[in-house]
């Protein structure tokens, strides 16, 4: 018994290290403020989530699973003068002028998200898609707050989705949100085919980070075990943030996905605390996010960079992907479609443009140094 609780005690200390601020606050951050009292500049994020709902108000959505895909529009208004990376919020007191607030919320259908999707956007459609797949330890109205900074900080005028699984948004609950992730992957991968057989949608971009990386990789293998090429030919960029995958486990998901690999930028960094911890519960495994033998990446057709002489601050270093806020321009051009865009089936030479030594702030949204 003493060793079982020293057990305990140690997973416990080592799942707290993996928290990294990703957490939702403890008061729902969706509760819409009064129409005139929102802001002009507004953000829309579209939604597509394995949760159940949510009984508490606040949180649209649980961490616990759904029975089926489930569908949002949220609108947040943007306060005037906010900094890039900046995440003002406040659950018990939103004030338009000084926080980042939801103005409108609806649930949709499936036939509804459909039609948001060829409304969603500045201009006539086609229009690029930019797919977030958030870590773990993250809540709904979090994920869906933060997601809505990027949108805004990187200047992204396509259609914005949250791909959101179920995270329960607790420290011990690492293995119940890994179990989510495979929960999930095949909603993630249903989510890429619709987007590539919308007439609206130009394009895709995924963005993931942590375990989201996970889900995102297992979605992506299984398209390229079905060989849907209509699906993997409309996938522009793919941004993999600290990927919290077993190295060697990411190196046969990489080797399935062929081609498209030659799309994705990894970024790592040997200090990452959290991934460490997560390779001690793992059995000593190596990480892909903390592996900086970037010639491994290379000869797996990606871009990678090391991002261990950037310094942290957030997430015990593992949102350093996204704490330079220099760089932030950089993201926003190459998500706003900077770049070329491929044909159909065609490739790419290389995912995203190196941005310098860092990504941007967006870290500051994921990842922020206090929880909101």
């Amino acid at each position: 018994m003493p060793a079982l609780r020293y057990l305990t005690l140690v997973t416990a200390t080592y799942l707290a290290a993996l928290l990294g601020g990703c957490a939702g606050p403890r008061q729902g951050l969706l509760q819409p403020v009064d129409a005139a009292r929102a802001m002009p500049v507004q953000r829309v994020v579209l939604a597509a989530t394995t949760r159940a709902p949510a009984e508490q108000p606040g949180y649209l959505f649980s961490g616990e699973r759904g029975r089926e895909v489930s569908y949002a529009r949220l609108a947040f208004s943007m306060p005037p003068g906010r900094q890039p990376g900046a995440l003002p919020v406040d659950a018990g007191h939103p004030d338009p002028q000084r926080h980042i607030v939801l103005a409108s919320v609806a649930r949709l259908d499936g036939a509804g998200f459909a039609r948001a999707l060829r409304t969603t956007g500045a201009g006539a459609p086609p229009r690029k898609a930019l797919i977030f797949v958030h870590g773990y330890n993250t809540a709904f109205d979090a994920a869906a707050v933060r997601f809505a900074q990027i949108v805004d900080d990187t200047h992204f005028d396509g259609v914005a989705v949250l791909f959101s699984w179920p995270s329960r948004g607790g420290v011990t609950d690492y293995a119940y949100d890994r179990a989510s992730a495979d929960f999930s992957r095949d909603a993630l991968e249903a989510l890429l085919k619709q987007l590539a057989r919308d007439p609206a949608i130009s394009g895709v971009d995924i963005f993931a980070h942590s375990m989201g990386n996970w889900v995102t990789m297992e979605a992506l293998r299984q398209l390229a075990t079905a060989n849907d090429r209509r699906a993997l030919g409309q996938i522009q960029k793919v941004v993999l943030a600290a990927p919290d995958v077993d190295m060697d486990v990411f190196r046969r998901q990489a080797t399935r996905i062929g081609a498209l690999a030659a799309h994705m930028t990894v970024y790592v960094s040997h200090d990452d605390y959290a991934l460490r911890a997560s390779r001690r519960l793992a059995g000593g495994k190596l990480r892909a996010g903390e592996n900086t033998d970037l010639e491994q990446f290379h000869r797996l057709g990606m871009q990678a960079h090391d991002l261990s002489a950037v310094e942290g601050g957030v997430g015990r270093n593992h949102g350093k992907a996204f704490s330079d806020a220099a760089t932030l321009a950089g993201i926003g051009r190459a998500l706003s479609g900077g770049q070329e865009q491929r044909r159909q089936g065609q490739l790419l030479t290389g995912g995203l443009k190196t941005l310098g030594h860092s990504v941007t702030a967006i870290g500051a949204a994921l990842l922020p140094e206090t929880a909101p």
